[in-house]
């Protein structure tokens, strides 16, 4: 159902992403393909799409949602990533891993077992010897990170790009939202960073136009067998601005029978508070009335570099040419603006309400 909110694992649950499906699919199952990578912003269906594409493979795979994981600590990570490993190839095998493995403890309480790594380097160690075991079995594992980002935090691509250069049978896909940061994780323009120069494939999910968020939202309700007019499909083009997960819970709240009015009323109003709670994340440690500033006059239309220095001097506030760079790549980076051209656009409409 187009209409289910929950990140899709079907692909005839996805609206016009079929190609994105079976290209990521079709890749992993490339032997040269070693890392894919899914960037886009915040709900434009990146989960669902991982979800679905790693369901197409057929092949061994975990994913970790890294928010759910204790990604500010890289030892407790690499941990829950082992308990991840035991969880799809077996107790069995898992125990025959540990075997060949120096520094790993595995302490037996009641009907549970808990898994000690000495050292972090240990963890590599693990990583070969899966290798080794899946090429015995001839099978290729695929280890998927969601919002690979955070783990920015425990400088885990030093971890990846070891997997990367020596073991072929485990393969990476990766997601994040905030896609700045994404490229930095990646080492895109960075020759000192760990990942630097790993061939990888890459897609992106982005926003909807409106004639598809049309016909998403007409598909979705006659699968529900729900009645949205013209007229309110239009209203929630024009309020929701071709993000995906937006008009999934419009359409998700009138096929429960509540009313146009009041099922957008209600999506503006929690998207709202849900993009204002991410932009109060990302300001806590800034400098709130600058940051909030610049979203404001970029919502209000003074949206090139020029027009925003030209603000700042108006409003009788200093800022360097060097600082409102930085001001503006933070932005871009954590995926509040996008620039498109020489114009700063804000990415959510209903961060645009927040504000």
């Amino acid at each position: 159902m187009y209409f289910d909110t929950a990140p899709k694992t079907r692909k005839e649950d996805m609206f016009e992403m079929d190609y994105l499906i079976d290209s990521l699919a079709n890749s992993m199952g490339e032997k040269d393909v070693r890392m894919a990578v899914i960037k886009g912003l915040r709900r434009t269906g990146k989960t669902s799409l991982l979800n679905v594409s790693l369901n197409q493979t057929k092949q061994k795979h975990i994913k970790i949602d890294v928010r759910e994981s204790p990604y500010y600590d890289r030892k407790e990570f690499m941990l829950y990533l082992a308990e991840k490993i035991k969880g799809v190839v077996g107790e069995r095998a898992f125990q025959k891993l540990l075997k060949h493995i120096s520094g790993v403890k595995v302490s037996y309480k009641d009907v549970g077992a808990t898994l000690y790594i000495e050292k972090e380097k240990n963890l590599l160690m693990l990583f070969e010897q899966l290798n080794e075991y899946l090429k015995t079995k001839d099978e290729t594992l695929i280890i998927a990170f969601d919002e690979i980002q955070l783990l920015s935090k425990i400088k885990f691509e030093y971890a990846l790009s070891a997997v990367y250069d020596n073991y072929r049978n485990i393969k990476m896909v990766i997601t994040g939202s905030e896609m700045g940061l994404v490229d930095k994780f990646l080492g895109i323009k960075d020759s000192s960073s760990p990942l630097f120069g790993r061939a990888h494939i890459e897609m992106e999910t982005k926003r909807l136009s409106g004639e598809q968020i049309n016909n998403f939202l007409m598909l979705g309700s006659k699968q529900a067998k729900t009645v949205i007019t013209a007229k309110e499909i239009k209203e929630a083009i024009e309020m929701l601005d071709g993000i995906i997960g937006w008009a999934t819970y419009y359409g998700w709240l009138r096929s429960k029978s509540i009313a146009h009015n009041k099922a957008l009323s209600k999506v503006i109003s929690e998207g709202s508070e849900l993009t204002k709670r991410e932009l109060d994340k990302f300001l806590s440690n800034r400098k709130k009335a600058v940051y909030l500033k610049i979203l404001k006059w970029i919502a209000k239309g003074y949206n090139s570099w020029t027009t925003l220095k030209a603000q700042f001097v108006k409003n009788g506030r200093k800022v360097s040419d060097s600082q409102l760079n930085l001001y503006l790549t933070e932005l871009i980076d954590y995926s509040f603006i996008e620039k498109i051209n020489k114009t700063y656009i804000i990415t959510d409409p209903l961060l645009i309400r927040a504000l």
